[in-house]
């Protein structure tokens, strides 16, 4: 396993230095981000035991904490007075994978034939979040490019932050979860078998519970292979389902119908919105332009939906606050009343982010509130799946001795 160096700094501000065995990048931005570290670099050290010291560059992609070190790096090198050029220079000559360097490469070759830097990284929209590509134009357009980076930074180690809170949330209730399907399929697949003999040459009547279990024990049993290739299909149909427009609808039903999930995910859009729209607003980009960037950012359909709603009613002449009222179900009181008074004292951007910064904290208290309620359903779940087989075990059992008795 590789051994990273990483550095970043503690609440005080001071500079923390140190090593981290971990598989990936993320894993140690994880690990800095759960002993309050904001990631300034990481690098690679050495492989650990076993290490091959290879990289693989086939199925590599940039990932939010590259274009979290591409920002800070990037903001230090500007701040420093450094041409685009020489700081680009110094950023491919320090990056060690593979897809970065290429894209900065490209980037740096547009810069040089007189491109601004935001149009090198527009070719690559994919790559990299809208709020990125916004608040480089809006930084380049105003003269205050390395403030907008330092901002962004800020922006984007929030963001980080906010998504690996949500996922350490979640990951008990997942491990409950596989470890409850791993118990019942071990139950199926080995134990109800060696019994299926015995009950059916006891010429007794099988209760429907055990004959429901024992013919899903035969659908699993019939072939590993076919088991592996329905798996597989399985994995792959969820992860591609779950990318198209129709799946992200389904999800997103499923979601806002759990109670505690919903509100959660709602506060998560909200978070998401108002400090984008800030952060982008504050940067210099125009009202409606900010608006375009945050729906593209949220990454939930129904607020993606509304707010581009919320645009077509600002380029009517309609008033922020105005246009957000006419979705009470999405945008709550207290926003709409902050945003009316941001836009009548001209500081909306700066209530903006301090609304998310709030909600933020309200984020914590939902994930654990979710957590609280998902693991004892879970673990009920679990408990009654391994019973209801154990009863169509026992039962038939008892049916058995009192046949012979």
């Amino acid at each position: 396993m590789p051994i990273f160096i990483y550095e970043g700094y503690n609440r005080d501000g001071a500079i923390v230095k140190g090593e981290y065995e971990a598989d990936t990048r993320d894993g140690v931005a994880d690990y800095m981000l759960r002993r309050d570290l904001t990631p300034v670099s990481i690098s690679s050290l050495r492989s650990g035991k076993g290490g091959l010291g290879m990289s693989i560059s086939l199925f590599e992609k940039i990932t939010s904490v590259d274009i979290l070190f591409l920002v800070r790096n990037l903001s230090a090198t500007v701040k420093a007075g450094l041409s685009i050029v020489e700081a680009l220079d110094i950023l491919i000559a320090d990056t060690e994978k593979k897809i970065m360097k290429d894209t900065l490469i490209e980037v740096q070759a547009l810069v040089k034939n007189g491109q601004p830097l935001s149009a090198g990284f527009e070719n690559y929209k994919n790559d990299f979040p809208p709020v990125f590509l916004g608040m480089l134009r809006a930084g380049e357009t105003s003269g205050q490019l390395s403030h907008t980076l330092a901002e962004l930074g800020q922006y984007l180690s929030k963001e980080f932050a906010l998504r690996a809170k949500v996922k350490s949330a979640l990951m008990y209730p997942v491990i409950l979860l596989s470890a409850s399907v791993g118990v019942v399929s071990l139950l199926l697949i080995f134990v109800l078998p060696r019994l299926t003999k015995a009950f059916a040459s006891s010429g007794v009547e099988l209760p429907w519970v055990t004959k429901f279990f024992l013919w899903l024990s035969s659908m699993l049993t019939y072939s590993f292979l076919l088991d592996g290739a329905v798996l597989v299909f399985l994995i792959w149909f969820f992860l591609y389902f779950r990318t198209t427009r129709t799946g992200k609808k389904f999800f997103f039903w499923v979601i806002s119908h759990i109670p505690v999930a919903s509100e959660l995910v709602k506060k998560v859009a909200l978070v998401r919105f108002t400090r984008t729209l800030g952060n982008l607003m504050s940067s210099g980009l125009s009202a409606v332009s900010s608006l375009e960037s945050s729906a593209n950012s949220i990454g939930n359909q129904k607020y993606e939906v509304a707010i581009n709603t919320v645009v077509d009613h600002v380029k009517n002449g309609i008033s922020i606050s105005d246009a957000l009222s006419k979705f009470p179900e999405l945008f709550p009181r207290l926003l709409v009343s902050l945003t009316t008074v941001g836009e009548r004292t001209g500081s909306l951007s700066e209530i903006l982010v301090t609304f998310s910064d709030f909600y933020e904290e309200d984020v914590d208290n939902k994930l654990k509130d979710l957590t609280a309620v998902l693991e004892p359903a879970l673990l009920l779940l679990m408990g009654l799946l391994v019973g209801a087989i154990a009863f169509s075990i026992i039962l038939p059992i008892y049916q058995l001795v009192g046949h012979f008795t």
